[in-house]
């Protein structure tokens, strides 16, 4: 991405995870709205599923900028750490939450994006401590859409026409986010050898005759 529409993504991306919030965790603000009592079984899980995944969540898109990584490194590996112990505590948790909450169509479907989740992280967290920067930062790439699952599906499910669809509807939609989590930071890590310049070919470069030299005087 350029500078430019990587900015414009995040603003985008800032919005509709503020309409998300706003949308389905304001609710948790009545003691007596029918949410509370559809979590209750897994509220303590629910807590601290929620509060670490919305940690790594926010703080993600900041670790993406390199001006910060360049002026504040310092900083730039604190948030580092924030997001990585925001994920290795939200991924699992999201597991007991959907095995108890359902549907137990979604339930497949939450361990593939824990999973995934963890996995990107944990390589991307390896790579670094060896000092492979480009190969920490292609991973950490793989690693965050799975954080965005969150927000997407969310916003898809408040479509009207989605919502309407009832079980089946929510199935689809969170499946087919889990799915491009897995497939597009490779398209966007790859598209420049994809759909770059092709690279004049080393034969055509060689076939070129050198410029004679100049007589000695």
């Amino acid at each position: 991405m350029s500078f430019k529409t990587k900015h414009v993504f995040f603003a985008a991306f800032g919005l509709l995870t503020l309409f998300v919030f706003y949308l389905y965790e304001t609710p948790f603000l009545n003691p007596q709205s029918p949410v509370w009592q559809h979590v209750e079984p897994v509220k303590w899980l629910l807590l601290f599923h929620g509060v670490a995944g919305s940690v790594a969540l926010l703080l993600a898109p900041f670790q993406f900028s390199a001006r910060l990584r360049r002026r504040h490194l310092r900083l730039h590996r604190v948030l580092g750490r924030l997001y990585v112990a925001g994920a290795f505590i939200s991924a699992p948790l999201a597991i007991p939450v959907a095995i108890r909450l359902g549907p137990p169509s979604l339930v497949m479907a939450a361990t593939i994006q824990s999973c995934g989740w963890l996995l990107t992280t944990a390589v991307g967290l390896y790579a670094v401590r060896r000092g492979e920067i480009r190969q920490h930062q292609e991973w950490m790439i793989r690693s965050y859409p799975f954080a965005m699952v969150f927000v997407v599906a969310r916003a898809l499910l408040a479509v009207p026409a989605v919502r309407a669809l009832g079980e089946p509807g929510f199935v689809s939609v969170v499946w087919s986010c889990v799915a491009l989590a897995c497939c597009v930071p490779s398209l966007v890590i790859s598209g420049r050898a994809v759909f770059g310049r092709r690279a004049a070919p080393a034969g055509r470069a060689a076939a070129v005759p050198a410029k004679p030299a100049r007589a000695a005087a």
